[in-house]
């Protein structure tokens, strides 16, 4: 009989008993005692069956040999090699094919040994449910109690024996979380994510895993994107919390969301050393969330949609017909972008249309503006509660206990009694707290702060300054004047920063 040998080794099981060469050893040795000829062996190392179930290149490979006729059965070490699911093990078979325990009295080839196949097979299926059981609930047990359970190290730290002599914590990876520190900055500085996403690509500041294979096997360079940054800079672990509690059906919809570890009176506990403080986090999380524009959605099916592609779309106006300026590519041999008049496009009457190239009234206006507000100091507006920290995590943990309750099968009992402590605890701190708005420096003047900015920013620090800009038709054709702007800025808080200076 032409024999296949198949091995596989799981991640969560390393013992020298079960290692790849035991196994392949046992093999040969079994086809060389009962008289079998061993075509080949081929293996799956760090293959979970649980995981993978029938999608495994080295069990695709030994379906495909014996569908081909180039073997007559597979042999394995144990059956649980093999699969581990009784729907598995069907399909197999129904494939037709034959297999073979090296190490138990397991033969499919004939009628009575197809059977045993099929009854342990019911078996070992309940032992992996019972060992994934175990598992999740041991890793469970072990974030309760502060200890790191395993598996993927959050961004911005590191692995470090427990300070109890048991186990694994975690503690800031300095050179991760400097990098976190720069994103939280950025992003309360005003600046887009989308602008910090490609500052540190281009710098060439390399995410955890630094490199990903193709399936061609070519390994490429990996990038930093928007979604990985803001799921960092908002999440639970860099303030040092822990998550359980989550639970999914089997096609991974959320039944019950992942709750941070709570002490007795509902506030999150904070197992390791936080990489941002929880004020930052709150307010990364109000600047990251997604808000809807109203009517957007009706413009966008209308065909109306519009989006500011320059610096100073929306800000300039045609002075024949009042409409605004779009940017348009001027298809000539300069090749560069203008603000035109729209009016003839629309079916309006314009008495003097506007071209100008956007680059030229753009360095007017720049000028105008940094030689105006450049040497002042770039001023943020922030929401300032006292004490913010405290009531901030207050606020969090009424809010994530509400939420609890209307989980199926929530202790509301319990959930209420915290509830009616986090409430007390709130009004002990002066209940609804005097918040007001502080203009507080950000260390960068607007000469600085403009050089390193997005024309976004700089487009939203035009408004904030009132600017009007007005632009003239040409006088003469082919020859830029700079008389053609005129830049005004509308009286507003910055005119007594501007006398002081």
């Amino acid at each position: 009989m032409r024999i296949i040998g198949y091995v596989r080794l799981s991640r969560a099981h390393r013992e020298e008993s079960t290692s790849i060469e035991r196994q392949r050893a046992v093999i040969r040795a079994t086809c060389e005692a009962r008289g079998f000829t061993l075509v080949e062996i081929c293996e799956d190392p760090d293959a979970s069956a649980t995981k993978t179930r029938l999608d495994r290149p080295g069990l695709s490979r030994v379906r495909q040999l014996i569908g081909h006729g180039h073997a007559d059965a597979v042999m394995v070490w144990r059956l649980d090699r093999l699969v581990r699911s009784v729907v598995d093990v069907g399909v197999l078979l129904d494939e037709g094919l034959h297999i073979i325990s090296a190490t138990e009295s397991l033969d499919t080839t004939s009628p009575m040994g197809r059977a045993m196949v099929e009854i342990l097979q019911v078996f070992a299926s309940m032992e992996a449910k019972t060992t994934g059981l175990r598992v999740s609930a041991s890793q469970e047990h072990l974030r309760r109690v502060g200890r790191f359970p395993g598996g993927v190290v959050p961004y911005g730290y590191r692995a470090v024996p427990h300070p109890s002599g048991v186990g694994r914590a975690l503690e800031p990876h300095p050179e991760e979380a400097a990098v976190v520190r720069r994103l939280a900055d950025g992003v309360l500085a005003g600046r887009s994510v989308y602008a910090l996403t490609a500052e540190l690509n281009a710098e060439g500041i390399p995410p955890r895993r630094p490199l990903r294979k193709l399936e061609d096997g070519t390994l490429v360079r990996r990038e930093w994107g928007p979604t990985t940054i803001q799921r960092i800079l908002r999440s639970d672990a860099i303030m040092g919390r822990v998550r359980v509690g989550g639970k999914r059906d089997a096609r991974s919809r959320v039944l019950q969301p992942a709750d941070v570890v709570r002490d007795d009176d509902g506030m999150p506990i904070e197992f390791w050393t936080p990489v941002l403080p929880l004020e930052d986090v709150e307010r990364i999380r109000q600047l990251t969330e997604w808000q809807p524009t109203p009517g957007r959605a009706e413009a966008t099916i209308a065909g109306r949609r519009r989006k500011a592609a320059r610096m100073l779309s929306g800000l300039l106006a045609c002075p024949g017909c009042g409409g605004n300026l779009v940017v348009k590519t001027r298809r000539s041999s300069t090749g560069h972008s203008i603000y035109a008049c729209q009016a003839a496009a629309q079916g309006r009457v314009c008495a003097g249309g506007v071209a100008v190239e956007c680059y030229r009234v753009e360095a007017v206006v720049e000028e105008a503006f940094l030689g105006l507000l450049g040497r002042l100091p770039v001023l943020e507006a922030r929401r300032v509660s006292r004490p913010v920290a405290e009531l901030a995590a207050v606020a969090e943990s009424i809010t994530a206990t509400t939420d609890a309750m209307r989980n199926p099968g929530a202790d509301l009992g319990a959930l209420a009694e915290r509830l009616t402590r986090l409430h007390a605890r709130r009004a002990a701190l002066g209940e609804v707290p005097e918040t007001r708005v502080e203009q507080i420096e950000t260390g960068e003047t607007f000469a600085e702060a403009w050089a390193a900015a997005d024309y976004m920013w700089r487009r939203q620090a035009l408004m904030n300054a009132g600017v009007v800009v007005t632009v003239a038709p040409a006088r003469q054709r082919g020859k830029w004047d700079l008389a053609r702007v005129r830049v005004e800025f509308l009286p507003g808080d910055w005119d007594a920063d501007v006398d002081a200076e």
